[in-house]
């Protein structure tokens, strides 16, 4: 009797502990911003996102890098930050269709995939939005 009372408690006891220690690990797929990744140069820029709301970005970057993916045609293309005025986004199917306005002038209509996230540091905290969010980038 004592066995399956000892038994009986320890089972309890372990279940009791895994299910308080899924908390500190969770099931993964977390929606905290705890890092983003370190640009190789500085850029700042306004983002506009399709429900209207603005940010203050420091530290812009896609994945840590300062180049906009983007293709023309079917050329895969990389432009950089440091020639870009703005960038708008319109949602259209599985693509984005985006005009880069150069700091020089000049517009180019492209294409983007949707499924790319650029990174940066707003006043309030980190942030990751995913292109198909994005209305506008204005670079600072």
């Amino acid at each position: 009797m004592r066995l399956v009372t000892r038994l009986f408690s320890l089972t309890a006891f372990l279940l009791i502990s895994a299910f308080f220690s899924m908390g500190m690990g969770g099931f993964g797929g977390s929606q905290v911003i705890s890092k983003i990744p370190k640009p190789d140069r500085p850029f700042h820029v306004e983002v506009i996102d399709s429900e209207d709301a603005s940010y203050a970005v420091d530290e812009f970057s896609v994945d840590g890098l300062t180049f906009a993916p983007v293709m023309l045609g079917k050329a895969d293309m990389a432009v950089d930050f440091a020639k870009i005025k703005s960038l708008s986004f319109l949602l259209k199917d599985d693509r984005i269709e985006a005009v880069v306005e150069y700091i020089n002038g000049d517009k180019k209509n492209v294409t983007m995939d949707p499924n790319i996230y650029f990174y940066g540091r707003t006043p309030w905290g980190n942030m990751r939005l995913s292109a198909r969010d994005i209305r506008e980038i204005r670079f600072k």
